[in-house]
């Protein structure tokens, strides 16, 4: 049997804005790109992303900011389940609903 290799990011590594996950686990923010008056509250501070996805912006405001990963985990609940299931879809697949299925194809 094959052995993965594992990707080891340590915790407290910082991404930006619109940069791509570098692995799954709960980021935190915690700085603006650029000066800003803003204070997200607690709960938009503290997000789960999956390796691969887009860091968002602030919540709060919408600028870009700096996140720092705080916890690096593989989730397994539904919520998360439903939420992977819809970004492979969307992303990875690259599924469009706006386009014609192939001629002889199952709905």
């Amino acid at each position: 049997m094959e052995q993965r290799k594992r990707i080891d990011i340590p915790v407290g590594t910082e991404v930006r804005s619109s940069s791509r996950v570098p692995i799954d686990g709960y980021y935190e923010f915690f700085e603006h790109c650029v000066s800003s008056d803003c204070s997200p509250s607690t709960d938009e501070r503290v997000t789960y992303l999956m390796r691969g996805e887009l860091v968002p912006r602030c919540k709060r405001c919408g600028k870009r900011g700096k996140w720092k990963l705080k916890d690096a985990r593989f989730e397994t609940t539904p919520d998360v389940w439903r939420k992977q299931t819809d970004y492979v879809l969307a992303n990875v697949r690259g599924d469009r609903p706006d386009l014609p299925l192939p001629r002889g194809a199952k709905r």
